[in-house]
């Protein structure tokens, strides 16, 4: 990644990407939250254990914290 997408905390995509480039934008295993606006949010299924930032914006979208960064399908 380079310095610009470090700096992003949500990345959208318009199909599913491989497992490979899901996990490395939420660094490791992950779980799918759907959207209130049907859309498939990726975050790390261990964000607060792992003492990930919150993430405010995701948050706001589902309506809890959501910790690290996230893909979003929006297909």
């Amino acid at each position: 990644m380079n310095e610009k997408e470090k700096e992003r905390t949500i990345f959208y995509y318009k199909k599913e990407p491989d497992l490979e480039t899901i996990q490395k934008i939420v660094d490791g295993y992950f779980t799918i939250i759907n959207t209130p606006d049907n859309k498939l949010m990726y975050v790390n299924e261990e964000g607060e254990l792992k003492k990930l930032p919150v993430n405010n914006e995701a948050s706001k979208m589902v309506g809890f914290n959501v910790y690290g960064k996230v893909l979003i399908v929006d297909s």
